[in-house]
């Protein structure tokens, strides 16, 4: 007969001392009304994600050129700042325009800009940056990265070689992006960092009509990690008068979720981009989709083209229930209210309730790790 080898039981303070992150999901996660996220200005885009952006995941953000993933990037930002918090821009393209910015409501004193395209160095800098920053916003204040782009960045092996010997470059280029994220995605959940990495759009070659002919350059680590990939298809222009001449002032855009492990699946956001400040705020067009949205949660009905609240009608016509809700900031209020989706007031209220509270408290000696 086989003697029976004896185990010494752990303890649970020893289970807890020894793993911990471990612990009864109810306890170690934050429940949903204590949960933060970082808005956009655009409902309807909060809406299609899910809320915005949740404190410690990554999003996504590709799309063809001049389609308004950058524009999208920095409402982020500017939600951001307003919310008291900082944002951290890898500028890889060394495309930055501090003026351009600042018309898009971006305060550049509330931006560390780091021009680098060196991922290993890039890797380190959002570390020790959040690290940093994290320490000195104690009462959960946002802190959004913002990696522009993905397409631009580098190996430092690659960067340092001389280009007729490199070998195997995107190779090496994809690990590193891999490494990126893989050693710093616990780090982002850790200090509640919201992250954007803007992507490009590419045509995948050799696909077949039963593929999906779209790819993003840097491997597939990014796809992954993300919590949410977005991509942002531009449309047919718009134009519109500026000073009397008539101007190309934007276009019409599709924002389509790929990903989203945070929310639910949203049907694809038609909405309008604008980039003439002289015609109209640049950006996505805060409320063009809300309608449709009101009307698949049951806040407004629709009989033609007439919508209803109730039995009262508010408007005719998508145009004129825009205008209405622009104009009308206590009807705008009841609309948010009732749909429940979430914006840069709802989240400041939350902020505030939570103050004393640091869901993200950093160590003294974490620099030192």
């Amino acid at each position: 007969m086989s003697k029976k080898r004896k185990l010494k039981l752990p303890t649970a303070n020893e289970l807890a001392k020894k793993y911990r992150t471990s612990g009864k999901a109810s306890e170690i996660l934050l429940s949903p009304e204590d949960s933060l996220w970082l808005p956009s200005s655009n409902i309807a885009i909060n809406y299609t994600f899910g809320g915005g952006i949740p404190y410690g995941r990554i999003l996504e953000l590709y799309g063809e050129e001049s389609s308004g993933k950058s524009l999208l990037a920095i409402d982020f930002a500017k939600c951001c700042q307003l919310l008291g918090g900082i944002v951290l821009y890898a500028d890889a393209e060394a495309t930055y325009d501090a003026h351009w910015n600042e018309v898009n409501g971006i305060d550049n004193d509330r931006v560390v800009l780091f021009q680098e395209t060196a991922v290993e160095t890039l890797s380190d800098w959002i570390r020790d940056q959040a690290l940093y920053y994290r320490s000195q916003l104690v009462n959960n204040e946002p802190i959004l990265v913002i990696l522009d782009s993905v397409a631009a960045l580098d190996c430092a092996d690659n960067i340092d070689s001389s280009q007729t010997d490199a070998k195997a470059e995107m190779g090496n280029r994809a690990k590193a992006i891999y490494k990126m994220f893989r050693i710093r995605n616990q780090l982002f959940n850790e200090l509640g960092i919201s992250f954007i990495a803007i992507n490009q759009l590419r045509q995948k070659v050799g696909a077949n009509q039963f593929q999906d002919p779209d790819t993003t350059p840097g491997g597939s680590a990014l796809k992954f990690y993300a919590s949410i990939r977005c991509g942002i298809y531009g449309g047919k222009q718009i134009k519109g008068k500026v000073n009397g001449i008539e101007e190309r002032v934007g276009k019409l855009a599709s924002v389509r979720i790929k990903k989203n492990k945070v929310g639910p699946p949203r049907p694809t956001l038609r909405t309008e981009v604008y980039f003439v400040p002289e015609y109209r705020e640049p950006g996505f067009n805060r409320y063009k989709g809300f309608a449709d949205i009101l009307q698949r949660l049951g806040v407004l009905t629709k009989k033609g083209s007439r919508y209803y609240m109730g039995e009262d009608m508010v408007s005719n016509g998508e145009d004129a229930l825009i205008t209405k809700i622009e104009k009308d900031e206590k009807f705008r209020k009841i609309l948010i209210r009732k749909s429940k989706i979430n914006t840069v007031s709802k989240m400041r209220i939350k902020l505030k309730k939570l103050e004393g509270n640091n869901q993200f408290p950093v160590l003294a000696d974490s620099l030192d790790e």
